[in-house]
Parts: C-alpha cells; structure tokens; sequence
C-alpha cells in the first residue's frame, strides 16, 4: 500500500509541474505597452520626451506632434519650428520658447481626437494616439 500511495504522488507531482511548464508556455509575455504604439490601426502616434514645463506641457506637445502628423497624412502641408531656450541657474529655471507652425490648406477641415494615451514612466515618455473625428 505504501509504494502504491508512494507512486500516485509523484505522478500527481509529475502532472502538476507538466501542466504548470504547458501554462507558462502557453501565455505571451506581455510588457505593459499597448498594442496601438507599435500598430495604430487608423490614425497616428506622436510622443513628447521630457519638458521643462511638466507634464502638462509634455502632454499638450504630443497632441500637438499628433495633430500635425494626422494633417500631414490628410495632405495638409505643415512646417512647424520650435525653438527652445532653458537656462538653469542656482536651482531657478526658466524656459523660453518660440514656435512657428505653418500650413497651406485649401478648404479643408481635419477633426482630431485623442483615443489613447501611454506615459512610459522610465523613459518619461509620453504617447498619444490621435485618430481622424
């Protein structure tokens, strides 16, 4: 009786490791990063690296990239120049930038919207998923 018992626990044991491996094997490995940034299926993605001016500011460019790439694939043609001046002194900061967008539209209105949004926190990267309205 003991051998018996013996062998239905280590196929019991067996069977569970078997089915953990399968289980494991079976499961994509997932990095928390959403599909559309790597594949949007309509609509465009633009992103904003680190802003002096925070968060807010760091979001508003990227809507802002979005909705000049969204007008570009629409055949709008935009030129945008943004010149940027940050000074660091004793701790104090202060920024000071001067932008330029310009386009040739013929008649032509392009609604945006924001569907989506990522913030990758090690890189402080900010992503946004801007789609036709």
């Amino acid at each position: 009786m003991k051998g018996l018992a013996h062998v239905t626990r280590l196929r019991l044991a067996l069977g569970m490791v078997i089915g953990l491996l399968v289980g494991c094997v079976q499961q994509p490995v997932s990095s928390g990063v959403p599909q559309w940034l790597f594949n949007p299926s309509i609509g465009v993605v633009a992103s904003c690296g680190f802003h002096i001016g925070g968060r807010y500011q760091q979001e508003e460019c990227a809507i802002q990239r979005g909705r000049e790439r969204l007008a570009a694939e629409k055949g709008v043609e935009v030129s945008s120049i943004a010149v940027i001046k940050e000074r660091v002194v004793s701790g104090h900061e202060s920024m000071v930038m001067d932008k330029e967008i310009t386009s040739n539209i013929k008649n032509t209105i392009i609604k945006a919207r924001v569907k989506e949004f990522y913030y990758d926190v090690p890189r402080d990267e900010y992503y946004v998923w801007v789609v036709p309205n």
